[in-house]
């Protein structure tokens, strides 16, 4: 017997017929996702995603704010799911969008996992194992479980597609991607790349390039209600244009996703550690036909990363030309990669402990009993950090000073200010819309995707947070003058300041506005925020 071959199709059938246990490790599988995330909302993205979201279906709702009136990059995302947030809150559209993302993400992992292995618990040890891969492995700061977002749905479709070339159903499988790329088209069409990579290396497994044609087609057809509105966005922008939002875009905003040459060398290295022992399973387990589909995805992903890499020193170091480069480096070539390769990973791992338990079972057994004590460790770090946490995972993200205070001054801003209002917010913050439910004239997180507001977007950060540290040296608005706030309300209507106190406290700076301070109420010098009134 060849102890890496596929499963007899009778063990796969008896493990089928438990529907119970299947269901079972499904709702493991969320929760498992429940624990890893935590309780507090919002998530590093969702004040971007679910206020573009809202206001993508009411555009009453914050009508002057740059940021929401700027292109809709995702617009299948707001169109299929924008409607909850008009119905009820923002914390509780998070909770219903996170809960049936991690369904459908279970659901599509353990539909797909099955193909390679129809036993009991394999989709939840993977998954589990999988999943701290990706959290402590990643090398561009991807993730696939957090908070509600298109791509998120993408992966959960392309999961499910990918499920279906694993069960020979290719036409099925690109129908699938290209729903994932109508969602989100980066995640979509890069998981597309990654099947055509492992068809082209699959001879023995793939069906002919005629036969899967149909399904491309649709796919491809499916995918354009994504793709096309995107290649939309910048028509009006000239190449100037567009070579410069992409070099801000890459090089100041999203280096920490996008430039290589700039991640930590820790992150670099750790992920290069990850390729190699995926790609020393993934050689072990080659005569497992599920696997090698599997494999030949994660192959695509490594490609794609090896493309990008070129492309980041070519660029940088050779040519010196960062401008092109950056049009190029937009793409995240490392997002799949860091998903793929740590759940390809742990499928492989489990894979070969199951078939070789016989031939090798000390070192089958070991390896199972590290795996789980790695994911009981990783776990419990995790959740030791999210459940212990006082304030949401936006406001640690974007260092907010005081997070219980800022809460507290953005309540007191929504329930005292015009609907209409435009405020002027700290730089170190990205969740004042989710709060406050007000306009601001600019947010570092907001960056749109639209060429043209990302060069405005960028002006408008050196209006206001760029110029109050250059006067100042100060990350807190109060670096700004009298005369530079009448300045900035003429030019974007603001009427309301926040200031954040704690931060301008520490580095020494003393307001000195004539502007009347509306909150908090009295002479309490303590504050962490103060909102100041704009007045003629």
């Amino acid at each position: 017997m060849n102890l890496t071959s596929t499963p007899s199709p009778t063990d796969a059938a008896d493990s089928s017929s438990m529907p119970s246990i299947r269901w079972l490790e499904w709702a493991l599988v969320v929760l498992l996702f429940f624990l890893f995330v935590g309780p507090l909302t919002p998530e590093v993205n969702e004040p971007h995603y679910l206020s573009k979201a809202r206001h993508y279906w009411n555009p009453a709702w914050c009508p002057d704010d740059h940021f929401l009136n700027s292109a809709d990059a995702h617009g299948v995302f707001y169109w299929s799911f924008g409607w909850v947030t008009t119905l009820v809150s923002f914390p509780v559209a998070a909770w219903i969008g996170r809960f049936l993302c991690w369904g459908a993400i279970a659901l599509a992992w353990q539909r797909m996992i099955n193909k390679i292995d129809g036993r009991p618990w394999f989709g939840l040890l993977t998954i589990a194992s999988g999943l701290m891969g990706i959290h402590y492995l990643h090398m561009a700061g991807e993730w696939l479980v957090g908070g509600v977002e298109a791509k998120c749905i993408a992966y959960a479709f392309a999961f499910w597609g990918i499920g279906d070339a694993l069960s020979n159903r290719w036409n099925r499988a690109w129908i699938w991607l290209g729903i994932a790329s109508a969602f989100h088209v980066l995640v979509g069409g890069w998981m597309v790349v990654c099947l055509m990579i492992c068809w082209l290396v699959t001879p023995r497994l793939r069906p002919t390039l005629v036969s899967i044609l149909p399904g491309l087609i649709i796919g491809g057809a499916i995918s354009a209600i994504g793709v096309v509105p995107l290649l939309l966005l910048n028509l009006d922008a000239s190449p100037a244009e567009k070579d410069w939002a992409s070099y801000y875009y890459v090089y100041e905003r999203l280096s920490h996703h996008l430039v290589v040459h700039t991640f930590q060398a820790e992150f670099k290295v750790r992920f290069t550690l990850a390729i190699l022992a995926w790609g020393l399973t993934a050689w072990l387990v080659r005569s497992h036909d599920k696997a090698r589909i599997l494999n030949g995805v994660v192959l695509g992903s490594v490609v794609l990363v090896v493309i990008g890499v070129v492309i980041d020193q070519m660029y940088f170091i050779v040519l010196q030309d960062w401008l092109t480069g950056a049009k190029f480096l937009r793409l995240y070539w490392y997002r799949i990669a860091d998903v793929m390769v740590p759940l390809a990973l742990a499928v492989n791992m489990v894979l070969w402990c199951h078939l070789n338990r016989e031939r090798f079972p000390v070192i089958s057994r070991s390896v199972l009993v590290g795996m789980g004590l790695l994911v009981v460790v990783g776990m419990a770090v995790r959740t030791t950090d999210r459940w212990t946490a006082t304030a949401s995972p936006s406001d640690r993200s974007s260092l907010v000073s005081d997070p219980a205070a800022w809460e507290t001054t953005c309540y007191w801003v929504r329930d005292n200010t015009p609907a209409d209002a435009i405020c002027l917010t700290p730089r170190l913050q990205s969740s004042f819309k989710w709060y406050a439910q007000r306009a601001e004239v600019v947010t570092t997180k907001d960056v749109p995707q639209d060429d043209l507001n990302l060069l405005e977007w960028r002006a408008r950060r050196g209006d206001v947070h760029w110029r109050s540290f250059h006067n100042e040296e100060t990350l807190s608005l109060a670096g700004l003058t009298e005369a530079d706030i009448r300045e900035l309300a003429d030019k974007y209507q603001v009427r309301y300041v926040i200031v954040d106190q704690a931060l301008a406290r520490k580095d020494g700076k003393v307001l000195d506005w004539t502007f009347p301070k509306i909150f908090p109420a009295g002479d309490d010098q303590t504050a962490s925020y103060e909102v100041y009134e704009v007045t003629p």
